[in-house]
């Protein structure tokens, strides 16, 4: 994988949390447990 497959692969992974985030508008505020879990979960849920 090249530096820019890299930089798009992380891109794409932040833009994928921030949809998860705001399927939920009723939360407004995250604990860092609750972060890590968010990222956990997708690390793993995605193949």
């Amino acid at each position: 994988m090249t530096e820019a497959e890299r930089q798009d692969t992380r891109k794409a992974m932040a833009l994928d949390l921030c949809h998860i985030v705001d399927e939920n508008p009723a939360q407004q505020t995250y604990t860092a447990e609750e972060v890590k879990k968010l990222i956990t979960v997708y690390v793993f849920s995605t193949g």
